[in-house]
């Protein structure tokens, strides 16, 4: 049987520099990234899982990079290659799908020897198509006891393995043990900086990885074969791993899963899976002190928790939690001082440290280089930035993934992606402040908005001061006024605007950020006239409303004059 090799077999979803989709193979997208554009599976989650086996590959075959230094060494020059193809070789046996030594997977985890109740529809490690973790508004044949006996090919069957280990959800489970707990970052939002090539891209989240990791910090397919009996061992009593550095935590076995291949005249395919509890993670999923995943960020608080994807909003609005305040990491309590301790996502303060070391090397090597095409000495003083740190302009696209649960139930999975603009690669404490600002004032001129709704509804239920209503009916009706929601629809597109013409004038771009709030809180409180009506107690109550919202409006133009 066909034992699907991943080195060596096309299952790698890309995009080439020419805009071509193209599956390729893992040893390829590896040696020849700089062919490509970037990784794009069309899948929120399986993406980023695939660039977490990539940067995971890379930090085990180069033992590095030890710091900004290096990775920029990379990423003008290119990775190892004979170092690289040694790593490769020497561990290929364990990057097949099927046989004695599957990737990811645990060894003999055959329902026909362990018992069918391990026997699952490959749907189970699908975050929306059955799970025991999606909601019952997907499919529910693909459910244990369902009909669904659709099949996988193998590439598809890669693809799904590494995006379940990466972001599985806790729950019962009954196989191993009662409930299984989540993949370390099931439910954090990942950021990951892209650069123009896939070769950028790599070496943009390649973090230093310290010598004191390396040692210990072994991926699945560097340690013995995990089998039936181990992880057995693992839960009589529980006894939880832990995740010894960036490459476990980037490959974290969550879940014990053996794909069952059948052969058939289509070919070979995945219908069912041998699926139960992986192995127990010791301490916090995301990590802690120096071990903390890098594609995580922390929020500021008491107890630091990953910053996750909201429902309710975009990430724009909480940019600012990317870079957290050093002056909000302290905080006096009665006489003392308590730690905050937020932290920005590893991977974009590294890759803005690698743009910086490319730009001060190609500079100082400016008068014996070759001119890019870009870089002509007709070109304006500013022109618009490139993801290229060589380029006049670099500017580093980011791009957010994660997926939004509810109970344990996963209900959305989402991509994000914002372009950071070269006031960030030059200055992020600088680049903070602006966002700060700009974010600040959106929230306020927001809240204005909101208290203004609510004195509209309270004045059209008061009849103009007739009676005096009840607060849950002001609540009521204030939620049926789609006011806030208008506003803050009408300035994401302004935001990505303001962050791009920081690059040239932050004044400027500070002054048209007022402009786009002006213009979407004007569009928001339209929504709250039509609603009041045209009748005389509304007119009279939209006048009294609306002042101290054409108030704080009035005071962008004061700022600005």
């Amino acid at each position: 049987m066909d034992s699907f090799p991943l080195l060596d077999r096309e299952w790698i979803p890309t995009v080439t520099l020419d805009g071509q989709r193209r599956l390729v193979s893992l040893r390829e997208s590896l040696l020849n990234a700089a062919l490509y554009r970037r990784i794009d599976a069309g899948h929120p989650l399986q993406t980023p899982a695939l660039y977490r086996l990539h940067l995971a590959i890379l930090h085990r075959a180069l033992r590095g990079p030890k710091d900004e230094g290096q990775a920029a060494d990379w990423y003008l020059q290119g990775f190892p290659r004979e170092q690289l193809e040694t790593y490769l070789d020497a561990h290929a046996a364990r990057f097949h799908l099927f046989g004695p030594q599957p990737f990811m997977q645990v060894a003999g985890l055959d329902p026909a020897h362990e018992g069918e109740n391990f026997r699952s529809h490959w749907a189970r490690i699908s975050g929306e198509q059955g799970s025991a973790n999606t909601t019952a508004l997907f499919n529910v044949e693909a459910r244990p006891g369902g009909s669904r006996s659709d099949a996988l090919t193998p590439e598809e069957a890669a693809l799904r393995l590494v995006e379940h280990q990466t972001f599985a959800l806790g729950g019962l489970i009954k196989r191993f043990t009662t409930a299984a707990r989540a993949a370390p970052i099931a439910t954090a939002a990942l950021f990951l900086a892209e650069g123009s090539t896939l070769h950028q891209t790599l070496c943009l989240n390649l973090v230093p990885y310290r010598q004191a990791m390396q040692d210990h910090d072994l991926p699945s397919w560097e340690r013995p074969q995990q089998t039936v009996a181990g992880i057995r061992a693992l839960y009589d009593p529980e006894r939880p791993v832990a995740a010894r550095g960036y490459v476990s935590r980037y490959m974290w076995p969550s879940r014990s899963v053996l794909l069952l291949p059948e052969e058939t005249p289509e070919g070979l395919v995945v219908r069912t899976i041998g699926f139960g509890a992986g192995e127990p993670l010791e301490g916090l999923g995301e990590g802690a002190g120096a071990n903390v995943d890098p594609m995580v960020t922390l929020r500021t608080g008491e107890q630091p928790f990953p910053y996750k994807l909201r429902r309710d909003r975009l990430l724009w609005r909480d940019l600012t939690a990317l870079l957290p305040d050093p002056a909000q990491t302290v905080k006096e309590t009665k006489g003392k001082a308590k730690p905050f301790p937020g932290r920005a996502p590893e991977t974009l303060l590294h890759a803005g440290g690698v743009m910086r070391t490319v730009a001060e090397r190609v500079r100082a090597s400016e008068a014996t280089r070759p001119p890019l095409p870009s870089q002509t000495e007709a070109a304006p003083a500013w022109a618009e930035g490139t993801a290229d740190a060589r380029a006049a302009h670099p500017v580093i696209p980011m791009l957010a993934f994660g997926q939004l649960t509810d109970q344990g139930k996963a209900f959305a999975m989402r991509q994000e992606s914002y372009t950071l603009p070269e006031a960030f690669i030059q200055n992020p404490e600088n680049f903070r402040n602006h966002i700060g600002d700009a974010l600040g004032d959106a929230t306020a001129l927001g809240d204005t908005l909101r208290q203004a709704v609510r004195r509209l509804a309270t004045a059209l239920l008061g009849r103009g001061g007739e009676r005096e209503p009840h607060k849950d009916d002001v609540s009521k009706l204030a939620s049926q006024i789609p006011a806030e929601l208008t506003y803050w629809a009408g300035l994401e597109a302004p935001f990505r605007t303001y962050l791009l013409a920081l690059d040239s004038d932050p004044a400027a771009a500070r002054q048209g950020w007022h402009h786009a709030l002006s213009r979407a809180g004007r569009a928001a409180w339209r929504t709250a006239e039509e609603a009041a009506g045209l009748n005389a107690v509304g007119l009279r109550a939209v006048q009294v409303a609306g002042r101290p919202l054409f108030a704080a409006l009035a005071q962008f133009k004061t700022e600005d004059a």
